[in-house]
């Protein structure tokens, strides 16, 4: 799964006649992303009304009389990564700023893209009518200023609440490391980074820099984690070396970090991760389906072998021809459960669980709940299903990874519970159904 352009090429036969009896075969490139559309940017969406004026007091320390701040460090999650992009209209139902409109904050400030270029990246829709998992992109009206190399436009703001962007904290700022492309080119993730920061700090992982230059005055701290990053490794198994990313010097930042914010009162809420594997991504081909065929070389298959969306794993189900499976199509039935087991046992139960259970930390518990939302088990307060199904669902996004807008409300939601729980706020929950009906 080395991350190269995920538009490869998908093989169909054109048939012309030289004479009656005798055919000429010619290839013709065409790629998953089936054709670049135009869409308009989309008005912002006025968020339901909170239900009761919510109580955040006692986020405050004894003779603090600031406005209360809220600040998210993360990765996609935070930062509205929607439809395999970024764009205004993900960025505005984030799940930190959905938290922020029923905390009633004075003020949380999102990097958002100005509304003439509110398509940001651009971004993915799901090609309904394609006879396999395909995908549209949208390509106008975008922030991007250049593409080799991607340079977006700034961020006019002087700061930002929402410190978070697609390959978040834990990368670094080689764009060479950045491994996940949802089906889209090789990008450098930083350039996210910079519309709203320059490049101090960032020479080596920008998490050490960013974890010690939270705003005094902040009050509460969402700490995501970074869920692209994981998900790009367990797409490159090839160059994973488990032992260089699972180290000390991983998880001592993160718990220092943690350490130096409680004794300064800092209220935190962390986040764990959920099982990615189960995502409807890794699950639009199947190799079952794709083994009778016989025509495939390289990677093995079996039943149990994840299919990456691929032009690779597209041409091998048109073609009759023999199609070489490479690293970056597939995921074996062993490269998935050593990561499910570095999800659960690694990143959960001995780093972010403990974490919380060490420093009496609220955690948004997203593994549990993903299990209960994939099984269709989840059913908001206001009564409406959340349905994981793929493409036609509500909680995922049309990239079938990140969560759709509703799917940020039910995390928010989690997030507000949390909140409530540990800090005795009072905080109204995101009447979900009313949301949807605005969407």
């Amino acid at each position: 799964m080395k991350p190269k352009i995920l538009y490869s090429f998908l093989i169909i036969s054109i048939l012309s006649a030289c004479r009656p009896d005798s055919v000429i075969t010619e290839e013709i490139p065409v790629s998953i992303i089936t054709e670049e559309i135009s869409l308009p940017v989309k008005d912002d969406i006025e968020l339901p009304p909170v239900a009761f004026a919510p109580d955040i007091e006692l986020l405050r320390q004894q003779d603090d009389t600031s406005a209360i701040r809220m600040v998210a460090l993360g990765g996609s999650f935070p930062s509205g990564s929607r439809n395999g992009g970024l764009y205004r209209e993900g960025q505005i139902t984030s799940i930190p700023e959905l938290i922020a409109h029923q905390m009633q904050l004075q003020a949380f400030i999102s990097p958002l893209f100005e509304k003439e270029q509110g398509n940001g990246s651009g971004y993915l829709i799901y090609d309904r009518k394609a006879s396999l998992p395909s995908w549209k992109k949208v390509t106008n009206q975008t922030a991007i200023v250049s593409q080799m190399p991607l340079r977006l436009t700034p961020f006019k703001g002087t700061y930002v609440d929402n410190i978070s962007w697609p390959e978040g904290p834990g990368t670094n700022s080689n764009p060479s490391n950045s491994y996940f492309y949802y089906p889209k080119g090789k990008e450098p993730y930083f350039s996210y980074l910079f519309r709203f920061y320059s490049d101090k700090g960032t020479n080596e992982t920008p998490f050490h820099y960013f974890a010690y230059t939270i705003p005094q005055k902040t009050h509460l701290l969402l700490h995501f984690e970074d869920l692209d990053s994981w998900i790009g490794w367990a797409c490159y198994t090839q160059n994973f070396n488990i032992q260089n990313r699972l180290h000390e010097g991983y998880f001592y930042p993160k718990s220092q970090f943690i350490r130096d914010y409680k004794k300064v009162g800092l209220k935190m809420v962390l986040y764990n991760m959920p099982d990615f594997l189960d995502f409807p991504y890794f699950h639009l081909y199947q190799a079952s389906q794709l083994m009778p065929k016989n025509n495939t070389t390289g990677q093995a298959l079996s039943d149990s072998t994840l299919l990456i969306p691929t032009d690779g794993i597209k041409k091998a189900f048109v073609s009759n021809k023999k199609s070489i499976l490479l690293d970056e199509d597939v995921i074996s039935a062993d490269e998935a459960k050593q990561f499910r087991i570095i999800i659960k046992d690694v990143l959960n139960t001995n780093t972010t669980e403990y974490f919380a259970k060490l420093y009496n930390l609220p955690m948004v518990d997203m593994y549990s709940l993903y299990k209960t939302i994939l099984a269709g088990k989840y059913y908001t307060e206001d009564g409406l299903f959340i349905d994981p199904s793929f493409p036609n669902g509500n909680f995922f996004s049309e990239d079938g990874i990140h969560p759709s807008a509703i799917g940020s409300a039910v995390i928010a939601n989690e997030t507000i519970k949390k909140i409530n729980e540990r800090y005795h706020t009072k905080i109204p929950l995101i009447n979900v159904s009313q949301l949807a009906k605005r969407l």
